[in-house]
């Protein structure tokens, strides 16, 4: 394997990271990639057996091909600057992997793969992509220090094309130590430099996930078709385990029609944000526990966020928050990215928020219903005997819980979907539960109102946080109960066993892209400052330790920690001339010189050592192998003819001790 092949093999391990890249951009189908990866491969045995430099007329057609289709792409298909600008770079590069002729083709193809990754950083959250980026700057570094020695050596006058090659593992040792050296300093910097918005890059990776029943107008059964839906909307980290089931509020409705429901009750008010930078939404009641979370929402179709039971505050990196008063969190239209911010809540059963306006009680849909006589006997035999409206309103979730049966393949005649519910099918989801409550109860005068939100999650105790699916979708109601406010009540029998549960690798999955978009995408400058008043408190701790350590009390402890630092300094001191004496000793041999050294170790390694007063002919006598004999030659040419190699010489000892190597 020559110079031409190692650089050609870096060429396409690069154009290989490139298309991972792009894959990870959600906007980027995978027809795309597919296609591009396929030129990618015939480019390679192209440049491998036939390697013809193109005519330059076919690159100005090409040139002035894909300006046209940039800007096609761009009007009609993406709508998206930096989704055509991926694209147009994907087919420059494999275009330009024709045309590999001199040093400064290979340098555009490999800006063009760093403007890939680049892209893919602005539009991509996924923790592949670190593992990208590190394999590209070891990649790019060892690309750079092989065109740095052919260059080189071509300036040297040495009369060959391509120099030595001389790859041993010193040299991919010195590759890795310069890259980890690169990433340290990379990530250093990272957590040092203020954060700043990402501006023009910042955009959305994908489309917002379709989340039903977070908007002011929710058919009845649209929740149904995402209760087998694993997709993740959100990740709640939590300090500790949560001792209760979690309900996070989403949105209020408040009229029921022959379709559906709608949200007539529009009454948001901007919260106004403190000094602190955090919305005070409402005052703690002190009748439930105080929890906070610090959640990572996924980009939704909605502009509603969500917060546990009764949300108290919130604080976030988003200038405007609204609410109506009945603990719905809203902004002011939906966001474009995945969003993180904190919320504090009470977890309690009564929320007191909220006036109780008459839509609540509006209960005109079962009076004008076929069946309302029916459905009017039907819940007075329900709440015979019961007084208050507690009372009611527990006996009625009763009957549902243990009456019903719980389905996500409910049937109906069609039209008459809550009559269907009731009185006949009696199957159902938690939109039938709730619905049919909520109307039961203004019924019999008693305000209610349907909620919607997600039922808890799936605790991940690796890192201390639920997992929060489509599949958590849920609908409870919330009864005004006089003398105590709205309390919730969930009519939904439990759903057991609708989805199985990630295993415990799943689970660790998860942590990662937690761990990864909390800390690496979402790095913000108040965890900036956080860190850095962590280390303050680290070093003022060691210091006062420290200080401690050495005082008048430990004044015995000082000649030992002096020896000590004395004992620690002549070692470090030591290597170092050490280390430097066998560099300098090698970087000043003549170049046979430091091929018979190799020799040497390597003949050792096989068991045949030169002894100390043997000379190197008398050695490679004895070794009796015409490669060593030789290196020796050439050795001895070189130290005592007091003559200077030649390239063809030098090709020679190279060769021969590759053939040393595979012998």
């Amino acid at each position: 394997m020559n110079y031409s092949h190692y650089i050609l093999a870096t060429t396409y391990l690069m154009a290989a990271l490139g298309l991972w890249a792009i894959s990870l951009v959600d906007a980027i189908d995978i027809v795309f990639v597919g296609t591009l990866a396929t030129a990618v491969a015939l480019s390679f045995f192209y440049n491998l057996r036939v390697r013809k430099v193109l005519p330059g007329y076919i690159w100005n057609i090409s040139a002035i091909a894909l300006l046209a289709f940039f800007s096609v792409d761009y009007a009609v298909f993406s709508e998206s600057l930096l989704t055509s600008a991926v694209r147009l770079l994907t087919v420059l590069y494999a275009l330009k992997l024709f045309d590999l002729g001199r040093n400064r083709d290979y340098l555009i193809a490999y800006s063009l793969v760093f403007f890939q990754i680049l892209a893919a950083a602005a539009s991509t959250v996924s923790p592949v992509f670190f593992l990208i980026l590190s394999v590209f700057v070891i990649g790019i570094i060892f690309t750079m220090i092989l065109f740095t020695i052919k260059r080189d050596w071509a300036e040297s006058g040495s009369g060959t094309a391509e120099p030595p090659l001389a790859l041993g593992p010193s040299f991919f040792g010195a590759i890795i130590a310069i890259s980890a050296a690169s990433m340290v300093i990379t990530l250093a910097l990272f957590f040092i430099i203020p954060r700043v918005s990402a501006g023009f890059l910042e955009r959305r990776g994908s489309e917002g996930i379709k989340v039903s029943g977070f908007s002011d107008k929710v058919d009845l059964g649209s929740i149904g078709p995402v209760k087998s839906d694993p997709t993740i909307v959100m990740r709640v980290g939590l300090k500790n385990v949560p001792r209760e089931v979690i309900y996070f509020r989403g949105t209020i409705l408040d009229r029921y029609d022959w379709h559906g429901w709608r949200k007539t009750v529009k009454d948001d008010q901007k919260v106004r944000r403190s000094t602190d930078g955090i919305f005070r939404v409402s005052q703690r009641s002190g009748k439930g526990r105080f929890i906070e979370q610090e959640v990572l929402l996924e980009p939704l179709d909605t502009e509603f966020i969500f917060a546990a039971s009764v949300p108290v505050a919130v604080e976030g990196g988003f200038q405007t928050l609204r609410t109506d008063g009945t603990g719905t969190l809203r902004l002011p239209s939906v966001p474009f990215a995945r969003i993180e911010y904190k919320a504090w809540s009470e977890l309690s059963e009564v929320s007191p928020e909220g006036p109780v306006v008459p839509q609540y009680s509006d209960a005109s849909y079962i009076n004008n219903s076929p069946e309302a006589a029916v459905i009017k006997a039907l819940m007075a035999g329900i709440i015979s005997g019961k007084r208050s409206s507690i009372e009611k309103a527990a006996a009625l979730e009763d009957f549902f819980k243990s009456d019903f049966t719980y389905s996500l393949d409910a049937p109906s005649s069609g039209r008459h979907v809550l009559e269907d519910f009731l009185l006949r099918t009696k199957a159902g989801y938690c939109e039938h539960f709730a619905t049919a409550m909520v109307m039961l109860l203004r019924q019999e005068g008693i305000p209610a109102r349907l909620v919607t939100g997600f039922l808890h999650g799936e605790w991940n105790n690796l890192g201390n946080y639920l997992i929060v699916r489509q599949q958590d979708s849920h609908s409870w109601v919330e009864a005004y109960i006089k003398g105590t406010g709205w309390v919730r009540f969930d009519p939904t029998p439990a759903a057991v066993g609708l989805y199985r549960k990630p295993s415990w690798i799943g689970l660790y999955v998860d942590l990662l892209r937690w761990r990864w978009n909390r800390y690496i995408v979402h790095y913000t400058s108040a965890d900036q400052q956080r860190l850095a008043l962590k280390l303050e408190g680290n070093a003022f701790m060691f210091a006062k330790k420290l200080k401690e350590h050495l005082s008048f009390t430990n004044l015995r402890s000082i000649p030992a920690l002096g020896a000590s630092l004395v004992l620690i300094a002549i070692v470090v001191i030591a290597a170092v001339m050490i280390l430097r004496r066998r560099s300098i000793s090698y970087r000043t041999k003549p170049p046979a010189a430091r091929y018979y050294a190799r020799m040497l170790m390597l003949m050792s390694k096989k068991g045949l050592k030169r002894g100390g007063a043997e000379t190197p002919s008398e050695f490679a006598r004895r070794v009796k192998d015409p490669l060593v004999n030789d290196i020796t030659d050439a050795f001895n040419e070189e130290r005592y003819g007091e003559r200077a190699l030649d390239a063809g010489e030098m090709e020679k000892i190279v060769s021969a001790l590759e053939g040393l190597k595979k012998s």
